[in-house]
């Protein structure tokens, strides 16, 4: 009996080093679900969506093209090293618009936003993007990074069939 009481005492342990290593070395950004008034999704780093007001909805954070952040963004998706996003009653370039699309790789420094559809195509394709992302709707996002202790956009795509 001791010896089983042994046995299952050291799974345990193992089991808890394990998820215990497996946890460091994920980055924080991709686990911090929010504060207590808000909620977030981490897009890729350092770009996230927060949802702070139903006004506004889902906010985007952008750093180089003088809007603040991308307000009311309702679908979302992260493929490789980009993420792309479809915004309604937003602002783009200081105006107010009433759909917006817009295309951020942050590793090249670029955020790049669009009022027409036709010009999205257009940037796509200029970045060699012939297959157009998946956008989903970012409340399925959202649920699906509350319901898991990460947020891997390459589990998340697998999940819902996006393929490379």
């Amino acid at each position: 009996m001791k010896k089983l009481y042994l046995f299952i005492l050291s799974l345990i342990l193992t089991s808890c080093l394990q998820y215990s290593n497996k946890q460091s070395t994920t980055d924080s950004f991709y686990t911090e679900k929010g504060e207590w008034d808000s909620a977030r999704i981490p897009l890729l780093k350092p770009y996230e969506a927060i949802l702070t007001s139903k006004e506004f909805g889902w906010c985007v954070n952008l750093f180089g093209n003088g809007d603040t952040g991308l307000p009311n963004t309702v679908k979302v998706a992260v493929k490789d090293d980009a993420i792309f996003l479809y915004n309604i009653n937003t602002i783009l370039d200081g105006k107010d618009e009433k759909q917006s699309w817009h295309i951020i790789i942050p590793s090249k420094r670029l955020e790049k936003g669009f009022s027409k559809y036709q010009d999205y195509k257009k940037y796509l394709n200029k970045l060699n993007i012939r297959e157009e992302p998946k956008l989903f709707n970012i409340e399925l996002v959202a649920s699906y990074f509350d319901d898991h202790q990460v947020m891997s956009w390459d589990d998340f795509n697998k999940e819902h069939k996006v393929v490379n």
